[in-house]
């Protein structure tokens, strides 16, 4: 039977709570200012709670010791809705261990473990249970857990809550079904919502939407960090400021940058500096990225390079810096990761490293946040001229948009009960929808905003502490005397040895010379079909990233501004070819592949680089079809329909190896589809180049 809290038992609350802090934290541990008051309000009065607290002050603590004591009195266990589950095991391990908690996820990436967990939430052994927001959408979730449990959950912690907001950073559409489930849920049941990145037009508006949920905000800005801006410029002279400067830092830390490419490029570049340096992203599986961060939580390894992904939910108190590589597209990201340093030192390091060439990554984000009202009206139309289910693949051959787009546009329309999920894919309900064009020009409006207020902040002679506690509406008053901008500059602001610039040139160029891959499998209506070998074209190189630094940048300004490629892109890919690459068979012709927009441009290049070889130039492949230029296309089975059936080739095909030329490369179905005439036709090997790949982060 449930047992109650009487009025007199409260001190004996509080000292077992101090008890259980103690156990966690050790004999000399004391509540944090707010943490009592946050478990108080959680276990006594049983309210609904929105802790707003910088990282690392301990909302985790609060959560886990209420849970304890909510469970020692007889109630339900604690149900965690959280989308970084990931980066949590830190924590649960932590509450298991010192708290004697049994927690379990139910996740995409355990299934193997769904059954004992599901059955432990419904026996009443498990203590804690951790789930994602989309988790909620799930049917049978709802049927074999919730339904199936004798008693209800003691507690409910929503972590990350700005999620919750239109306004905050990370806005997520699967946070509206919290929205609702708070609304509906009963009085008696205590709440924790809980983040550290939101100002007050976030926390009003989280307040607004759920009922009864109080504020309790304490000191943003930690006291241990000094923040530095350098404007750098190019990301060549970035890379030689961090081989001059991480070896100096202290302790380990880490390399944020905006894009999984540049993860990769920093990581080698800086493990090129005799460092113990390794990349991480969200591309990486569960299992490496939980190696990675113990390695780093272990102190054994110089630091990390890493997207956004290693951020919330890492708490390694040492961490002695952080370094910005690019400019974040906002404040309150680039507060919450420099929040990852200096939780247990009384120094450490915040250094934003920027320059112009940033905007253009995060006006891309911005730009691409929500998709366009045409590719909402594309999904539902699709979906209402279907008479069965689609799965996002069958969208996508029907329709001109992007996978990025097809998957927020299902993921906001499934949250709105537009349509629903089912067995064999998607279908339309009967509820009417509307693209909000005020809500979304609106939130669009105001990522401008913060765009603005980071380039400000990354020129501005003002205290930097002040600005972005100013940002969070924090309670700072005055300066903090801490900053670069109070001080002066903490760490060398220029590159003392040039020649690392040129070096640093010299590795964009390396690391961008990469392979292109054949492609294995064909679209069709119905499915899809595997290339015979003898079509497809051998492994291929592309000399360049469109727009890096080094030769990516000369082939974007070729592109948009000349009639011919520079003579030193002509020159590097015959280089290239001839000292990086050994095809065998040698290719013995060249032909080039006839460009939608510049096949004179193409052709040229093409004839040159086979004069610069010293093969012949054969125009072996002709266009038979208008086509649209490829990299305007949205998605790959698109592109593959735009080329099908486009090119025929003259009687002039050799039966040798052929170097097949294109000046960019995207999805490779250009290249695949004037391969299949070539090798149709007669021809030997067919071994594509191109002088850029275009990526679209």
């Amino acid at each position: 039977m449930r047992g109650g809290v009487d009025s007199d038992s409260k001190s004996g609350i509080r000292r077992r709570g101090q008890e259980l802090l103690e156990q966690s934290l050790g004999l000399d541990a004391e509540f944090r200012p707010d943490q009592w008051e946050a478990i108080e309000r959680l276990v006594v009065d049983k309210e609904r709670v929105l802790l707003v607290q910088r990282t690392g002050w301990g909302k985790s603590t609060v959560y886990f010791i209420a849970t304890k004591l909510l469970r020692e009195q007889g109630h339900g266990p604690t149900l965690i809705i959280s989308p970084l589950l990931a980066l949590m095991h830190n924590q649960i391990q932590d509450a298991e261990n010192q708290l004697g908690l049994e927690a379990w996820t139910i996740n995409s990436n355990n299934t193997e473990d769904w059954t004992e967990a599901k059955e432990a939430v419904v026996d009443g052994t498990c203590d804690v249970l951790l789930i994602s927001p989309e988790r909620l959408a799930n049917i049978e979730f709802h049927e074999d857990v919730l339904m199936e449990m004798d008693d209800e959950f003691g507690m409910l912690v929503v972590d990350e809550a700005h999620c919750i907001s239109d306004w905050g950073h990370d806005f997520r559409p699967d946070y509206r079904r919290i929205k609702r489930i708070l609304q509906e849920f009963p009085d008696h049941i205590p709440v924790a919502a809980t983040t550290a990145t939101a100002n007050d037009r976030v926390v009003d508006d989280v307040t607004d939407q759920v009922p009864r949920l109080r504020a309790i905000r304490g000191d943003l800005v930690r006291d241990s960090l000094r923040i530095q801006t350098n404007e750098i410029g190019s990301r060549a002279k970035r890379l030689a400021w961090l081989a001059e400067i991480v070896p100096e830092l202290p302790s380990s830390g880490i390399v944020y940058c905006l894009t999984t490419d540049e993860v990769e490029t920093v990581a080698e570049w800086l493990s090129d500096q005799v460092l113990d340096f390794e990349p991480y992203h969200g591309g990486m599986d569960g299992d490496r990225r939980r190696e990675l961060e113990d390695r780093l939580m272990n102190n054994e390894v110089d630091g990390l390079a890493a997207t956004n992904a290693l951020g919330m939910g890492f708490n390694k108190p040492d961490l002695g810096w952080v370094v910005h590589f690019q400019r974040p597209p906002n404040l309150i990201r680039y507060y919450q990761e420099i929040g990852r340093a200096g939780r247990g030192l009384e120094e450490a390091f915040a250094i934003l490293l920027s320059g112009d060439e940033d905007d253009r990554v995060a006006e891309f984000f911005i730009e691409q946040a929500f998709p366009e009202p045409e590719d909402f009206e594309t999904v539902l139309s699709t979906l209402e001229a279907s008479n069965e289910p689609l799965h996002k693949y069958e969208i996508l051959k029907r329709a001109n948009i992007s996978w990025k787009a097809a998957s927020q546009c299902l993921d906001m329309l499934r949250v709105d009960n537009a349509i629903i999920r089912v067995d064999d894919g998607f279908e339309r309900t009967s509820k009417d929808w509307s693209y909000d064009h005020d809500r979304i020009e609106s939130v669009t409006r105001h990522r401008w905003e913060e765009l603005d207020r980071i380039q400000e902040f990354a020129r501005t002679d003002e205290c930097l502490t002040a600005f972005i506690d100013d940002e969070l509406d924090g309670s700072l008053e005055g300066d903090c005397g801490r900053c670069a901008n109070c001080t002066e500059p903490v760490i060398p602001t220029d590159i003392e040895d040039e020649r690392l610039i040129q070096a640093a040139v010299e590795h964009y160029r390396a690391e961008s010379w990469d392979e292109i891959s054949p492609r294995y499998y064909l679209p069709t209506e119905n499915g899809k079909s595997k290339i015979e070998k003898h079509r497809k074209h051998e492994p291929g190189r592309v000399l360049s990233v469109y727009g890096d630094p080094g030769y990516g940048e000369l082939v974007s300004q070729s592109w948009e501004q000349e009639d011919t490629y520079s003579q030193e892109l002509v020159s590097a890919a015959v280089r290239q070819i001839e000292t990086e690459w050994n095809p065998t068979p040698a290719p013995t012709w060249v032909t080039a592949v006839p460009s939608p927009t510049d096949w004179p441009k193409v052709r040229d290049l093409a004839r040159r680089i086979a004069a610069g070889l010293g093969l012949e130039y054969v125009q072996a492949v002709e266009r038979v079809k208008e086509m649209r230029p490829q990299h305007e296309l949205a998605n790959s089975y698109q592109k593959r329909w735009n080329v099908e059936d486009a090119f025929d080739v003259t009687e002039d095909v050799r039966s040798a190896p052929v170097l097949l030329i294109d000046d960019t490369v995207g999805s490779r179905w250009t290249f695949t589809e004037a391969t299949f005439e070539l090798r149709d036709a007669g021809s030997g090997s067919v071994y594509p180049f191109a002088l850029a790949e275009r990526t679209m982060w």
